[in-house]
């Protein structure tokens, strides 16, 4: 972010004027507050002159403005205030040039790096035993001086010493698998991943439910002080909206549940709309770092979010936008059924103004179009493309399934145009196909091969307890 901190700015703010709209930011990744609001020089009003206000939740790690920042640049030129927040613990820069200058510093050493925070944690002398600042754990001068500066709190608690040191046993367990693993035959893929996941490590130290009452308390924080600045703005109804992409999705989905104070019933969504969401927080995250995490029982896995569980709270409109090809959160895990659940997910959600829609591939288009994961995100240059290609998708600018499909799907919504749950046969659409019967794919043979890999395991087991003791015994 630029020094351009208004002389009638409270100290709390950096500010930037941009073109056609300014940026506020507070707070730092580091310490889960940091927010950056993108207002814009001349506000959207409704029919009723209400503004329009959104809150644009992330998906799991990317948690910087880069990854979306087209996206809310539209927004914000469309009129409406748009609240961008990192829910998690990151270590990403805070300001806005270094956003754009660096790159993941993938040959970072994170094993030892987790290894060393894990014994510092280990051997802290605190007297506050229960509780561990992390922020000791960074060197990075940014992260030293942003701590100096007045800032938004948010509604993020520290959590105990020793749940910080099994997250980050649990991290520097994940790094070293990734290494042994993807040295071999994709090393600059490992290295990125690590980084990704390395980036994040502290945040798995909370529960998923505690990232959202802290964006919901950014927002409403953030609010209050651009209230200050503009004391009109106190006055002004709004109509709120939030928005999500894959675990952000799924936080969007859930959002409503959290709003229990009354100071924040103003900021209880008219509709939700998201971007290729998770249906649990355990989704859209190498399967892996799931298991490990539940081995060292890291809070981020001892209790996951489930719209299984909290779908029978929700009774606004409600859409969901996803790509029938994502390889990250598979469709499929929306509307099939399984044995162990009799409904699928979608149909756990009570809303009766729900839909969901399937943007499909096209192969024939050039370069050609996939309905992969990442269709909301418009920039993955932060890191190689090594990693997107095989985790959701590279995106070196907006493509069609942003202009076409994401873009406007939110835009119609907030502007009133169409409810979210009719939104088909409404999407300007050129190049890009959409539906909302998912098209049959076939089987999923990954899936098919683990269950037969994983069945032979164990009978071949069981053949052995049987009848190998027996042999070696005679």
């Amino acid at each position: 972010m630029g020094n351009n901190t208004s002389s009638n700015l409270p100290e709390i703010w950096h500010y930037e004027q941009k073109d056609g709209y300014k940026i506020y930011q507070s707070g730092s990744h580091v310490k889960a507050n940091f927010i950056r609001v993108f207002v814009p020089d001349n506000p959207y009003f409704n029919k009723q002159g209400k503004l329009k206000l959104i809150t644009y939740l992330h998906g799991f790690a990317l948690c910087m403005p880069q990854f979306y920042e087209a996206h809310l640049e539209v927004l914000a030129k469309r009129g409406y205030y748009i609240f961008f927040l990192d829910f998690q613990k990151s270590e990403y820069p805070n300001s806005r040039v270094a956003e754009k200058t660096q790159k993941a510093n993938v040959e970072k050493p994170h094993f030892s790096l987790w290894v060393s925070r894990a014994l510092k944690i280990a051997t802290n002398k605190s007297s506050k035993f229960n509780k561990f600042q992390p922020e000791s754990l960074f060197s990075s001068l940014e992260e030293q001086t942003s701590q100096e500066i007045p800032t938004i709190q948010g509604n993020l608690d520290e959590p105990k010493r020793f749940n910080y040191l099994r997250t980050s046993l649990a991290v520097a367990t994940i790094i070293l698998i990734v290494k042994l693993i993807y040295t071999w035959f994709n090393d600059t893929y490992g290295k990125n991943l690590i980084h990704l996941i390395s980036t994040v490590g502290f945040s798995l130290a909370h529960q998923p439910s505690e990232w959202i009452k802290n964006a919901i308390a950014l927002t409403e924080q953030s609010w209050q002080h651009l209230c200050k600045v503009n004391p009109q703005l106190a006055q002004q109804e709004f109509d709120f909206y939030v928005f999500g992409h894959s675990l952000g999705g799924l936080l969007a989905l859930s959002w409503p549940i959290y709003i229990t104070d009354e100071n924040q019933k103003k900021f209880f969504p008219q509709q939700i709309i998201t971007a290729d969401p998770a249906p649990s927080t355990e989704m859209g995250i190498p399967r892996i770092a799931i298991w490990i995490l539940k081995l060292f029982r890291s809070p981020f896995a001892t209790a996951p979010i489930n719209i299984s569980d909290i779908g029978s709270q929700l009774n606004i409109p409600i859409g969901i936008m996803h790509g029938a090809d994502d390889d990250i959160v598979k469709p499929q895990s929306w509307v099939k059924t399984s044995y162990w659940q009799p409904l699928s997910n979608f149909d756990y959600i009570a809303s009766q103004e729900k839909k969901i829609y399937f943007s499909l591939s096209n192969q024939q288009h050039h370069p050609p179009l996939i309905a992969f994961h990442n269709q909301a995100v418009t920039d993955t240059t932060y890191y190689d493309d090594a990693l997107f290609e095989n985790f959701g998708g590279v995106k070196k600018g907006p493509n069609d399934y942003n202009n076409q499909y994401v873009w406007p799907g939110l835009s119609l919504v907030v502007e009133d145009q169409v409810r979210v749950d009719r939104l088909l046969g409404n999407f300007p659409l050129q190049t890009v196909q959409v539906t909302d019967i998912l098209p049959d794919q076939g089987g999923d043979f990954k899936s098919i091969i683990t269950v037969i890999l994983a069945v032979s395991v164990v009978l071949a087991l069981g053949y052995w307890l049987r009848f190998g003791s027996f042999l070696t015994s005679n």
